[in-house]
């Protein structure tokens, strides 16, 4: 329903407040500000999903070595996750860096995080690896890959 209301468009510096929001909403150990920031100076894409002229959702990939996208984060505010938004983000996203030259896409994802192990597998990521401890509080990070050729 809301994800063919919710608009993408790419993200400006004005989105900020609301797309840090959504990281500490999101996550148990969020990217600082600052940081959220400094994506928006790195070769890539910064994209809002927009439901009624609200930020919902963000998605932030970036290019590394000319080819090989990362995907840093994608989080939809929590009233509108389970609605499409979050898929909508990741398939922009992925046209995105392929036109800017990705021939593959790598994102870390936390082990139990089931919903989005399951959306990135049914969009054709595969797990190439695991690795331990990744994150803060110790929870493994399984490492997923997308090829695009």
């Amino acid at each position: 329903m809301f994800a063919n209301s919710a608009e993408v468009r790419d993200a400006t510096l004005n989105d900020l407040n609301e797309i840090y929001a959504i990281e500490k909403e999101s996550f148990s150990d969020p990217y600082p500000k600052p940081l959220l920031k400094a994506f928006f100076y790195h070769p890539g894409a910064y994209i809002v999903a927009v439901v009624r002229g609200k930020v919902v959702g963000y998605a932030i990939g970036i290019i590394r070595f000319r080819s090989l996208g990362h995907i840093i984060s994608i989080a939809v505010e929590k009233d509108f996750r389970g609605k499409g938004i979050g898929k909508k983000l990741l398939h922009e996203l992925i046209k995105r860096l392929s036109g800017m030259g990705a021939k593959k896409i790598r994102i870390e994802v936390r082990d139990s995080n089931e919903i989005a192990i399951n959306l990135y597998k049914k969009t054709g990521f595969t797990t190439k690896e695991k690795i331990s401890r990744y994150y803060p509080d110790g929870e493994d990070a399984l490492v997923m890959f997308i090829d695009l050729q």
